[in-house]
């Protein structure tokens, strides 16, 4: 049966480094298309310090013209993402249960503790994935090839500090009945619709 699939995207300061954001919105429209092809219905939802836009899921052609106007412009400002608000947002105008998948950086940890603490509020009704862009230094300490000098090290080490940090937000979060997802970053459009489509052979939704 159709199924309603949302794309949250946090266009905060997280997301300045890179074109992070230009490829969430990219990946957006693209698991547009796929969800449309699949018979169900996409929407959008972007944020900051505040919920900007909001799409409620439908299909078609000009919903996702719709769409693609509603994040064309979209750009990171210099702010911290206000999770509580969009979680309040979602709860509100949300009743149905949804698939809500959220794009963004949480590599802060302060506000990825933020994240862990609040999210259960929407996860008691829908299923929720949580994709962050994988970071290229965040590995195990004897992972790949041996450091070649002591520079080496302490970068290694601080990697390996990133990736301790990420497995405990993945854990933190899975606590709470979501899914957590890295995304390869010159593949996120790919992962994303791979993702998805995941989901739809196991039924979860």
């Amino acid at each position: 049966r159709t199924q309603e699939v949302y794309v949250v995207i946090a266009s905060s300061r997280l997301l300045a480094r890179g074109d992070a954001l230009e490829s969430f919105v990219t990946a957006a429209l693209v698991l547009a298309i796929a969800a449309d092809r699949q018979g169900d219905h996409f929407g959008l939802l972007t944020f900051c310090d505040k919920v900007d836009n909001f799409v409620r899921a439908r299909s078609g052609m000009t919903h996702f013209l719709a769409c693609r106007n509603a994040i064309y412009d979209l750009q990171p400002r210099s702010l911290s993402p206000s999770f509580e608000e969009v979680f309040s947002f979602i709860q509100m105008r949300l009743q149905r249960r949804a698939l809500l998948i959220f794009l963004t950086a949480l590599d802060d940890p302060l506000l990825a503790e933020t994240f862990s603490r609040h999210c259960g509020v929407i996860a008691r009704r829908h299923l929720v994935i949580v994709a962050t862009p994988q970071q290229s230094s965040a590995q195990p300490l004897f992972a790949g090839e041996l450091p070649a000098a002591t520079d080496d090290v302490y970068q290694r080490l601080a990697g390996h500090l990133a990736f301790r940090d990420h497995m405990e937000l993945k854990k933190k979060i899975e606590r709470h009945g979501m899914k957590f997802a890295t995304l390869r970053p010159d593949n996120i459009s790919e992962d994303l619709a791979a993702l998805y489509l995941s989901i739809k052979r196991s039924q979860a939704l």
